[in-house]
């Protein structure tokens, strides 16, 4: 009898594809049933990269490993007892691929705790270039939870892959506001564009916060407005960004915001762009005052 007790486990490559994971399942006689999908998860401050050669795929195979400033979404699953030895032997654990435990973040930007697999780090290469049919199967995984594949494409190609080059500020740092130096000072500075994202403002006096998931009684339109800065390396810039907002790591205890992807949304010349970008949402809001309008300049203004 199998046991029920289950585990979240986050995807990012070939195990997006159902098809695949069964038919492996059932070659090796293997429980398959008991990996259910749940949602799509983001891996904050991780890259995806092919670092190992699998002589069953022919090729390099997908690793997930760190890397600031860059993202990896993927799909986070339950997992029974059963299922989990399954997914270890398909796997390679722990000779292969190692299991690990890993923070990843729902469309909210809340933390979820999961496991998921590494190439353990004494069998890494610098770049291994995947077969065809291996790479394939990562997209068509994709594919079947509406994930966007392109990040597939650069590490395919050996590239960075997965890098978010841009951040949207709502409040202090933006341009003409304290913050500013921060980003203005950069050898290359950026050009601050209007934009907007879905969110709730609020006003935590000298400064505010956006808040997100939006609650229940705000509108679909709820939107908290600000500027996007767009770095050619964003790394320092995160750095100097997570310390000015009180943000020590993902799962770390004491954080006041967390930085999270959002869709930015810009508007030029009638058109809308949506632009994928790096934004820290406030954690303990209850106390604050809601920002009508969702733009701080305008509430400072008017108050």
């Amino acid at each position: 009898m199998f046991s029920h007790m289950t585990q979240l486990y986050f995807a990012y490559g070939s195990n997006l594809e159902l098809q695949d994971w069964r038919t492996y399942c059932r070659r090796n006689g293997l429980h398959a049933d008991g990996l259910q999908p749940l949602h799509p998860a983001v891996a904050p401050d991780h890259t995806l990269a092919f670092t190992r050669y699998s002589q069953k795929r022919g090729g390099g195979v997908l690793d997930i490993l760190p890397r600031r400033g860059a993202a990896v979404t993927g799909m986070l699953f339950s997992v029974c007892d059963a299922t989990l030895a399954a997914l270890d032997h398909k796997e390679g654990a722990p000779n292969a691929y190692e299991r690990v435990p890993i923070t990843v973040l729902d469309g909210d930007g809340a933390e979820i705790e999961a496991f998921t697999y590494r190439v353990r780090p004494q069998d890494r290469a610098p770049f291994v270039a995947p077969h065809a049919d291996y790479l394939a199967v990562c997209a068509a995984g994709r594919a079947g939870f509406a994930i966007d594949a392109s990040i597939l494409d650069d590490a395919a190609a050996g590239r960075p892959a997965g890098e978010i080059h841009t951040a949207f500020v709502y409040g202090t740092l933006m341009r003409g506001e304290r913050g500013d130096h921060f980003w203005s000072r950069h050898e290359t500075p950026p050009n601050p564009r209007a934009a907007r994202v879905a969110g709730l403002l609020k006003d935590c006096g000298p400064y505010p916060g956006m808040v997100r998931p939006l609650p229940q009684e705000a509108g679909a339109d709820t939107l908290v407005r600000g500027e996007l800065l767009a770095f050619s390396d964003i790394t320092t810039v995160l750095d100097d960004f997570d310390r000015y907002e009180d943000f020590t790591g993902y799962g770390a205890p004491g954080n006041v915001y967390r930085r999270v992807p959002v869709a930015a949304r810009e508007e030029v010349a009638g058109a809308v762009t949506e632009v994928r970008a790096w934004a820290y949402i406030l954690l303990d809001h209850d106390r604050f005052p809601v920002i009508a309008g969702g733009c701080w300049r305008s509430h400072r203004a008017a108050g």
